[in-house]
């Protein structure tokens, strides 16, 4: 081979070699910290916090992670049409007219709640005066006009139009919204959940996919979505299925084990707070979660967290756990970066949640009557 040949392919390797790298570089540069502000305005969003969340894609022109700003690009197109210019187009969910008409209902009501500047105006007269009209103009209920909206506002009604029509539906309170789920389709099993007090035998409903999938989903545009709910009564578990990959830490663990403490705990502390509830939850899931899947759990409590309000369970519960962590692991009262806790072992993480499993549960089982322990 000539020389000026040799030269000219060395050149054009190391050309190759310099975008290689190049690309790399700028695929990663500022991964961790774009990926954050993502995950914190999603997780905020599905909390119900709108008018942060549009104040700050306002600030929020781009990211410089060319990976996270492509989807932070189409998350923020999506917000603009639903909260902001309002022009969506609200899609059929079924090809069922009144499924889909109690849907646009809901989802008007959450737009209108969810943009209220101070959350202590939000409230719910508009959504029931609106589904009670619906209700009355199709002919969809027997009750006289006086009957259904005295009586509109405990759901049983509309619960067992909604059945008769074919479908399940589960109604809630939660952040101050009120909540519903439509499923059609629906698969069971059986799990044995090894938990730290005792195994415990329980059956998972799989929800295939939901009409309506809730105000965090809605809120979200999609990003946030509830994994399940545990029954109490019936010893069963409802799962999400769309959330989850079933082989994986984030089934076995932050859905089977979270879900599952919450089972035990409604039967041994039938008094303790949702907020409570869910402390617990999680500290279970960061007791037994891997380098697999932890850092992103925290990250996840991170960016969810919120204590200016109890009675919203998750926010505060997160707030609780990292602020608890923090002191245990940092020796500091409040640790955001996570950064600072991917230098932290699974084994410390592991042991520091186990502390305060153990901590939670002494305080309870000198008063298995009490609401609140944090």
């Amino acid at each position: 081979m000539k020389k000026r040949t040799r030269n000219i392919i060395l050149v054009i390797i190391g050309v190759l070699i310099s975008l290689f790298i190049f690309r790399a570089f700028y695929k990663n540069y500022n991964f961790e910290n774009d990926n954050q502000t993502l995950l914190e305005l999603k997780t905020k969003a599905g909390n119900g916090e709108i008018k942060y969340v549009l104040n700050k894609i306002e600030e929020i022109e781009s990211l410089s992670n060319p990976q996270i700003n492509s989807a932070y690009q189409i998350w923020k197109k999506g917000m603009y049409a639903r909260f902001i210019t309002k022009d969506e187009v609200i899609e059929s969910a079924t090809d069922n007219t009144f499924i889909n008409d109690i849907s646009t209902i809901y989802q008007k009501y959450w737009r209108t709640e969810l943009l209220k500047d101070n959350p202590k105006n939000r409230s719910d007269s508009l959504l029931y005066h609106n589904i009670s009209d619906y209700l009355l103009i199709n002919n969809l209920t027997i009750l006289s006009e006086d009957s259904l909206r005295k009586n509109i506002k405990d759901d049983t009604e509309l619960k067992k139009i909604i059945e008769n029509q074919g479908f399940k539906v589960l109604f809630g309170l939660r952040n101050g919204f009120q909540e519903v789920f439509i499923w059609d389709k629906e698969t069971i099993n059986n799990y044995e959940v090894v938990l730290p007090k005792k195994t415990i035998n329980t059956k998972v409903v799989f929800i295939d996919y939901f009409l309506l999938a809730g105000y965090d989903y809605y809120a979200s545009f999609g990003s946030s979505s509830v994994g399940g709910w545990a029954i109490k009564e019936s010893a069963t578990l409802y799962c999400n299925k769309s959330d989850y990959d079933l082989d994986s830490e984030k089934f076995e663990i932050s859905y089977l084990k979270h879900e599952g403490i919450h089972f035990t705990d409604l039967n041994d502390y039938p008094n303790l707070s949702s907020t409570d509830l869910e402390y617990r939850a999680k500290v279970i899931e960061l007791m037994y979660l891997t380098e697999e899947t932890v850092y992103d759990r925290i990250s996840e409590f991170i960016a969810g967290a919120n204590n200016t309000d109890r009675k919203y369970a998750h926010p505060y519960a997160n707030y609780i756990l990292i602020e608890n962590l923090s002191e245990l692991l940092f020796n500091s009262e409040y640790e955001s970066d996570i950064i600072k806790w991917k230098e932290l072992s699974v084994e410390k993480i592991n042991s520091a949640a186990t502390s305060l499993y153990e901590i939670s549960e002494d305080t309870l089982l000198k008063d298995n009557s009490l609401s609140e322990v944090i």
